[in-house]
């Protein structure tokens, strides 16, 4: 019995090796920030595989919202933004993917645990360094108000 169990850690430990084991257990955070112009609101929803998505958040101009999570092996979590006042553009885009090669290339590193997401009038963009400047990812999506599902 204590052979087998023996076996099974070490698998398992290697098994976590190899799926970027340097962000496992650790906790992280994701803020999304309303900068879009004219006062206009944010609609947010997030969502992680496996589990339910949040509540649909309404941001005011010039707030953040915060997800503070701990990362397991696969972490992925998204989300769905929308530009008020008539919601009708919109980006859906992954917040955070549980390996390091995303948090060094698109968050800027683990140092501040934070992967920072900023809404504008012209899209999305990402704090990709520690010193804070932001890069340009997603560009707004226009769906016909129609197809809104609430």
């Amino acid at each position: 019995m204590g052979k087998v169990l023996i076996c099974f850690l070490l698998l398992f430990f290697i098994s976590i090796h190899k799926i970027d084991s340097i962000l496992t257990f650790r906790h992280y955070n994701i803020q999304i920030s309303n900068q879009i112009a004219g006062n206009k609101k944010l609609m947010i929803n997030c969502r992680a595989a496996g589990f339910m998505a949040t509540e649909v958040k309404f941001l005011p101009f010039n707030t953040v919202w915060l997800i503070s999570f701990t990362v397991f092996p696969r972490t992925l979590i998204w989300c769905d933004l929308w530009k008020g006042n008539d919601y009708v553009q919109y980006a859906t885009f992954d917040a955070f993917i549980a390996k390091e090669s995303f948090l060094h290339d698109v968050c800027g590193g683990r140092k501040p645990n934070v992967c920072y997401w900023q809404a504008r009038e012209d899209g999305i963009y990402v704090r990709n360094n520690a010193v804070g400047t932001l890069k340009f990812m997603y560009k707004w999506e226009t769906q016909n108000s129609t197809n809104i599902l609430f």
